[in-house]
């Protein structure tokens, strides 16, 4: 606002009409922006002095074009004196001070309707027809100045928003106290404008100048009240309740996880004493029955005790992936560290089989030492897995570094090896590519989510060893 007021005031520099031309321009560009979004957002905006003044200050732009077309000098009604100008401008100030007050009745302002849009209209029409009919009082003689007519007029519109004003201060009504300011701060410069328009002697005085900057100033503060209660507010308050509600729906997202882990978690310790004791119990049957065990009899305890050790498996597996659905911070750990710390876990099933591990130099990584110890968990035990039979099994480890921030490390082995079309299958969880077998479906999946967490990614391969590899990418510490 301040820029445009002082560019228009620039423009009296070099002639009072281009000043004119200029302010009234801008300020029928602002009162039709004002109608435009009044109109627009009618059946949302609350306030009602804003909706009803917003709709009926429209069609008074009809009159303020013609008032501006018709001022002295410019040459476009070359028959008319400053007479008829000023007759438009206090039809405009009849519509304007009418439209504000009409903003302040409950009556009016409480109903949702375009009725003052429609009575503006028709007031405009009656007021410019008896204008051009000559029919409408003098308001400005040459050499004389403002006649009696014109001052009555003013001072009435200025009673009238003064009353206006008053209103707007007695209510009680809930309302913004940036939007009391502003309603407040555009009646008193509609107050002040009617001084000035009531005290000029020249059509291009000082005093007729600073009347039009104030009838500019009133508009643009109409147009900030407006904007900001109709676009600016609920567009705050939009994102606030978005920003609450998506807040919410996290927390309560993660207190679901939060609760669905903590339940899986309990629920497979739980479990896990039955099957102990299903495997316990079926061995103390066995050795309490003659011996030895027919085949009929054998064969059903074998296969309770071997369901019952793959069933303990596939607790075990599901509680470590349920463990990896706790955040935890990443920190710099030792591949070879948790490597180490695997092979010695697993020695025993190492040496049974008389494998062979080997690797080269392995860096840092920023993964936390619980996930990359499972990581390398679950693969070395795949590998011992899924051994070839007549063969010992081998393991090379190998890291290789993409860039500064990514290592690229490939564990391969000289087993069964993953067919081509089952690679991608075997990272989902439960997926057993050997139904025969004694996996649970779930430790590629614990791969899988230890290497995503840590935004890396990993694939199966062929191995050189005659096996598999599966490669993957962690963050470099």
């Amino acid at each position: 606002m301040g820029l445009v007021i002082v560019a228009v005031l620039a423009s009296r520099l070099h002639s009072y009409l281009l000043f004119h031309t200029l302010v009234e321009i801008c300020n029928i560009c602002v009162i039709l922006t004002v109608f435009s979004l009044a109109w627009n957002i009618r059946n949302h905006l609350e306030d009602g002095f804003l909706r009803v003044a917003g709709l009926a200050l429209g069609p008074s732009t009809a009159i303020l074009l013609l008032h501006t077309l018709t001022y002295k000098g410019l040459g476009v009604f070359a028959a008319h004196d400053a007479n008829l100008p000023t007759q438009l401008w206090i039809a405009l100030r009849l519509m304007q001070t009418g439209a504000l007050l009409a903003a302040t009745i409950p009556a009016i302002t409480n109903q949702r309707n375009t009725k003052p849009l429609l009575v503006s209209s028709v007031a405009g029409i009656i007021l410019g027809g008896l204008v051009f009919s000559g029919m409408f009082p003098d308001c400005y003689v040459d050499g004389q100045g403002l006649t009696p007519f014109k001052i009555a007029v003013e001072t009435s519109c200025m009673a009238a928003l003064a009353w206006a004003a008053w209103r707007i201060s007695r209510d009680r009504s809930p309302r913004h106290p940036q939007l009391r300011k502003l309603t407040m701060g555009l009646l008193f410069c509609g107050i002040l404008q009617g001084a000035a328009f009531t005290s000029y002697q020249d059509v291009y005085g000082a005093l007729n100048m600073v009347g039009h900057i104030l009838g500019l100033m009133q508009s643009f503060l109409l147009y900030s009240a407006i904007a900001w209660v109709g676009l600016a507010q609920p567009l705050e308050s939009l994102f606030v309740r978005q920003s609450t509600l998506r807040s919410q729906f996290e927390r309560d997202a993660a207190r679901a996880q939060d609760d669905m882990a903590r339940f899986a978690e309990i629920l497979a310790h739980h479990m896990q004493e039955p099957v102990r004791q299903q495997h316990v119990f079926t061995q103390a049957l066995a050795k309490a029955l003659p011996q030895p065990l027919a085949p009929d009899v054998q064969q059903p305890l074998d296969f309770i005790m071997d369901g019952a050790m793959r069933q303990r498996s596939l607790l075990r597996d599901a509680l470590l992936y349920l463990s990896l659905a706790e955040s935890t911070a990443p920190s710099k750990t030792s591949v070879r560290d948790a490597l180490t710390a695997t092979t010695r876990e697993l020695a025993e099933r190492i040496d049974q089989v008389k494998a062979q591990i080997s690797y080269g130099t392995l860096p840092n990584v920023a993964v936390s030492p619980s996930r990359l110890k499972a990581l390398f968990g679950v693969l070395v035990d795949n590998a011992l897995t899924y051994a070839r039979p007549d063969i010992p099994p081998r393991i090379d480890i190998r890291a290789e570094n993409q860039d500064s921030t990514m290592t690229r490390i490939s564990v391969s082995d000289n087993g069964l090896g993953i067919a081509p079309e089952l690679r991608q299958k075997a990272f989902g969880i439960f997926e057993r590519l050997d139904p025969k077998g004694s996996g649970t479906g779930i430790g590629l999946a614990i791969a899988r989510r230890v290497v995503h967490d840590c935004g890396g990614d990993i694939w199966i391969g062929d191995s050189a060893l005659g096996g598999t590899t599966i490669t993957f990418t962690l963050p470099l510490a």
